[in-house]
C-alpha cells in the first residue's frame, strides 16, 4: 500500500484512480468484476463505489473488507468513509473506535466527526473535552456550538470561545463574533448578540455578507420587521434585504416581499432577479415570473442563469416555442448566436425531442470541431444510439476530457479499453480535485 502522502495525492489528482463518476457508470452498468479488480489493485473510488453498492445490499462483510487495506495504513478519508458507513448501520461504538485514533493523533476532521459521534450518544462532557483544546479553530467551534444546543451548556461554550477582540483583524473570520453571538441569542440574550455583531457591521472597515446574514436572521427569528426593515434599508443592504423578503413572504405578504427583491433585480442582479421569480412561482404568479426573467434576459448576451431560469420555466409550462423566439431574437440583437446561446438552443431542441435536429445544427455551426462543440455532439450522438460514432468523434482525447470518453466506452460495453484510455492520458498539466480535502 502507498504512503498517506501519496494516497493523498491520489485523491486530489485522480492519478491513476478512475474518477468516481466512471466507477459509478461501471456500476450502473453491471462491471462489478472489473470495479473489485481495480479496487484489489489499490484504485480507491473503485473500493469505495464498491463498498457503497454492497452497503446498499445489506452485505456488510463484504463492505469492510474492500476498505480494509486503506483503513489499516490509518488513511483517513478510508476511516472516515467507514465509519459513516457502520455508523448508517446503527453500529456507533463501532464508529467511535474507528474514528478515535486519528482524533487522538490530533486529525481535526477525525476531531470533529468523534465529537459528533460521541454527541449522538449524550457524551455531552466527553465532547466538550474533546473539543475544548480546538474551540478557537473555525470548524470545531462551529461543530462546539452545534452539538451542545439545548444541551445546557451554553456558559461553558461561551468561555470556551476565543475573547472577541475590540477591533476587526485582517483576514478576521466572521464566526470570531458569530459563534459567541450564536451563544447569546441561544440564551434568549438577543440584544447584546445583535451588539456584539454591531461591533462589525458598523466598523469603517466593513463586515462581511455572513455577520450581516446572521444579524437579519436574529431579527427575523425575534420578529422584528421594524427594524430588519431598517436594517435593510441601511448597512444590512441586498444581504439583509432577502432575509426581509423571505420574512414578508412567511407571513403572506408576497407583494411587499416582490418590492424589497425589485430594485436588486432592476440593478442587474441575476441572484435576485431569479430569487424574485422564484417567490412569484411559488405563489403561483407564473406570468409575472415569466415578465420578470424576460426583462432581465433582454439584454444582447443575456445573464446565463436568469436565461436558463426562464427556458426552464417555459418549457414546463408547454411554451416551448416562445421559448426558442427568446433565443432566437437574442442572436439577432446580439448579431449572431453565440456558442453559449446556442448550447442553449440545443438543450432546448434535446429537451421538447427533436435530439435529431440538435445534431443537424451541430454538425452545420462552423465551430463544429471546437472542444465544446464535440462533446455536446457526442453527447446527443450517445443519448440517440449513435454511440461508436461518439466515441469514434472524441478519440484521441486527452487530460481529464478522457473521463468522458471512458463514460461512452463503458457504456458500449468496452469497459477495458475506458480504463486503458484512462491509465495512458496525459497527466499533464496536474488536476486538483476540488472535492478532496
Amino acid at each position: 500500500m502507498d504512503t498517506l502522502a501519496e494516497l493523498d495525492r491520489r485523491l486530489r489528482t485522480f492519478d491513476p484512480w478512475l474518477p468516481p463518476w466512471v466507477v459509478a457508470t461501471m456500476i450502473e452498468h453491471g462491471h462489478l468484476d472489473e470495479v473489485r479488480s481495480q479496487a484489489q489493485s489499490g484504485d480507491w473510488y473503485c473500493a469505495v463505489g464498491l463498498a457503497q453498492f454492497l452497503a446498499g445490499r445489506g452485505e456488510r462483510d463484504g463492505v469492510l473488507e474492500v476498505i480494509a487495506p486503506f483503513i489499516e495504513i490509518g488513511w483517513w478519508e478510508a476511516v472516515g468513509t467507514a465509519a459513516d458507513i457502520v455508523d448508517n448501520w446503527g453500529c456507533r461504538d463501532e464508529a467511535i473506535a474507528l474514528v478515535r485514533p486519528a482524533a487522538e493523533a490530533g486529525d481535526l476532521s477525525a476531531i470533529k466527526r468523534l465529537a459528533t459521534l460521541l454527541a449522538g450518544l449524550g457524551h455531552t462532557d466527553e465532547m466538550i473535552t474533546l473539543l475544548r483544546p480546538y474551540a478557537g479553530n473555525q470548524v470545531c467551534g462551529r461543530a462546539l456550538l452545534n452539538l451542545t444546543a439545548g444541551c445546557g451548556r451554553d456558559d461553558i461554550v461561551m468561555a470556551l470561545l476565543p475573547t472577541v477582540p475590540a477591533e476587526p483583524r485582517f483576514g478576521e473570520a466572521p464566526t470570531v463574533v458569530g459563534l459567541p453571538a450564536a451563544v447569546l441569542e441561544r440564551q434568549g440574550r438577543v440584544d447584546e448578540a445583535l451588539a456584539l455583531l454591531d461591533t462589525r457591521i458598523y466598523h469603517p472597515n466593513g463586515a462581511s455578507a455572513n455577520v450581516i446574514e446572521q444579524y437579519a436572521d436574529i431579527l427575523a427569528r425575534h420578529d422584528r420587521l421594524a427594524d430588519l426593515r431598517e436594517f435593510a434599508a441601511g448597512a444590512g443592504g441586498r444581504d439583509a434585504s432577502y432575509r426581509l423578503a423571505d420574512l414578508l413572504e412567511e407571513r403572506g405578504h408576497v407583494d411587499a416581499a416582490a418590492d424589497v427583491l425589485r430594485p436588486f433585480a432592476a440593478a442587474g442582479s441575476p441572484d435576485a432577479t431569479v430569487g424574485l421569480a422564484d417567490m412569484l412561482i411559488r405563489n403561483d404568479r407564473f406570468d409575472e415570473a415569466v415578465l420578470v426573467l424576460r426583462s432581465a434576459s433582454g439584454a444582447a448576451a443575456g445573464d446565463e442563469w436568469v436565461l436558463k431560469s426562464l427556458l426552464t420555466l417555459l418549457t414546463e409550462h408547454g411554451r416551448t416555442e416562445e421559448a426558442f423566439a427568446i433565443v432566437d431574437d437574442i442572436a439577432a440583437r446580439s448579431g449572431g448566436m453565440s456558442a453559449e446561446l446556442f448550447f442553449e438552443r440545443v438543450w432546448l431542441l434535446s429537451r421538447c425531442g427533436r435530439a435529431e435536429q440538435a445534431i443537424i445544427e451541430l454538425r452545420a455551426r462552423p465551430d463544429a470541431d471546437t472542444r465544446n462543440m464535440k462533446f455536446r455532439l457526442a453527447d446527443l450522438l450517445a443519448d440517440t444510439g449513435c454511440l461508436e460514432e461518439a466515441i469514434a468523434m472524441l478519440t484521441p482525447t486527452t487530460g481529464m476530457d478522457v473521463a468522458v470518453l471512458a463514460d461512452l466506452l463503458i457504456r458500449g460495453g468496452r469497459v477495458k479499453d475506458a480504463i486503458a484510455a484512462w491509465h495512458e492520458r496525459d497527466t499533464t498539466p496536474a488536476f486538483e480535485n476540488p472535492w478532496a480535502v
